[in-house]
């Protein structure tokens, strides 16, 4: 082969190098384009009906979104107001840690203790009507006090926790402080007195990690309409249960000093909310509890309805571009499960941020980061989210090695940021 021959030959493999290396460039510098959405957004408005903000005539209200936390509204949110029987929630949570730590079980039996005989409860007290020496199961013990709201059963409780109603109360104060709970206050564990103080937005905080905590265990604990003890059935004050629905829990609560106050949870199509209404008062006790029935259903269908959770995935195909590997980009997906809670109104001003590391050398795995994420609404930032690769890409050839080298050089940064809008 004539020497002009060869230094053509070689013209022409450094032409066809160079046409790739600008090629890949120029692929890896653009972000993938597409029109649809990976999943229609359009379904999240399926049974979008206007709501209006309610007016309460409580003293006190908070709610808030039980997956993400997101507080959704809030009436006097730092008023102390006593909690009544609603304390017995933290008596609870303190007797199911141990159920959960395993040093108790629901199934075993307790002898009630002198203290607990329901005829040393104080003047007015609600009760489950137990007897010093009698034995009973702890899963109705705190059945008694969750759904009859028993006073009696809430110093059973804690002497069965503390060894005695000091000791308890200090574990519960204790305890409250633990969970960062400024505004708790426990003077004894069934909320008689009104030394017991809480504001609506921390029990409602509150109300969020019992629930995380005992999910499983609500069917025992608060969803119940009535309990039978022996020749009586007690009915549950939570009137919302078997009424509104999806409701199931949390606890009521009435002394003089504080009004008729409630907390809630309940799911519909996914959605947890959580909710406490503190300090109605009325003419008579009819209308209270009427009263506290409407605000709680109130407060519960302005959550559902005007308020969406979910998980924030990219509203369009997203690829990587990588180098070295058998493919030029691998597809991108936000791992994990942590949902953003948006209104309705203003899904559409949703905005998903995206940046996209720079030279993703191969092989890259399914699961490899691959940049980040942050979702925002009206440009303020709601969650930040990893991006990993969807797919992996194996090792490529030496040729594409060769060239991927190259190619990651001359990799534009600024092209690898970019931003996806709510699809309209």
């Amino acid at each position: 082969m004539t020497k002009p021959v060869r230094r053509t030959i070689k013209i022409l493999i450094l032409a066809v190098i160079l046409l790739g290396i600008i090629t890949g460039i120029k692929a890896c510098v653009t972000p993938a384009e597409s029109k649809e959405p990976v999943i229609n957004y359009s379904d999240i408005y399926d049974g979008f009906t206007t709501v209006p903000e309610p007016v309460l005539q409580c003293k006190a209200a908070a709610l808030m979104d039980y997956e993400t936390g997101t507080v959704l509204y809030t009436k006097n949110p730092d008023e102390i107001i006593p909690p009544a029987s609603m304390t017995k929630l933290m008596t609870t949570y303190l007797l199911m840690e141990k159920v959960k730590a395993g040093e108790l079980d629901l199934e075993q039996e307790i002898v009630v203790p002198p203290e607990a005989d329901f005829e040393k409860a104080p003047y007015r007290s609600s009760l489950m009507y137990i007897r010093a020496g009698q034995r009973i199961k702890v899963k109705d013990l705190v059945t008694g006090l969750m759904v009859t709201s028993g006073n009696d059963a809430a110093m059973a409780v804690a002497m069965l926790i503390g060894g005695s109603r000091d000791a308890c109360v200090e574990l519960m104060n204790r305890k409250a402080k633990q969970l960062g709970f400024e505004s708790f206050v426990f003077t004894d564990p069934a909320g008689y007195e009104d030394t017991n103080q809480v504001n609506a937005l921390e029990f409602c905080q509150f109300c969020r990690i019992y629930v995380q905590n005992y999910l499983e265990y609500l069917d025992v604990l608060t969803n119940q309409e009535a309990f039978k003890m022996g020749s009586r059935t007690i009915n549950n004050s939570n009137d919302l249960l078997g009424r509104y629905a999806g409701v199931d829990g949390l606890k009521t609560g009435y002394i003089d000093e504080s009004g008729y106050n409630i907390s809630l949870t309940a799911e519909r199509d996914g959605m947890r909310l959580v909710a406490v209404i503190m300090g109605i008062k009325a003419k008579d006790i009819m209308n209270a509890k009427l009263m506290r029935m409407e605000e709680g259903a109130s407060l519960l269908s302005y959550g559902f309805h005007t308020y969406r959770t979910f998980f924030p995935v990219l509203p369009a195909p997203v690829k990587a571009p990588v180098f070295g590997c058998t493919e030029d980009s691998v597809p991108v997906a936000i791992p994990g499960s942590d949902q953003i809670c948006v209104p309705y109104s203003r899904l559409a001003s949703l905005s998903w941020d995206i940046t996209l590391d720079k030279g993703i050398k191969g092989p890259v795995e399914a699961g490899a980061p691959v940049g980040s994420c942050v979702v925002s609404l009206e440009g303020s930032p709601l969650m930040t989210y990893p991006l990993i690769a969807e797919e992996g890409s194996g090792k490529g050839s030496l040729w594409r090695r060769f060239t991927g080298a190259i190619k990651a050089m001359g990799q534009n940064e600024e092209a690898l940021k970019f931003s996806l809008a709510f699809p309209r």
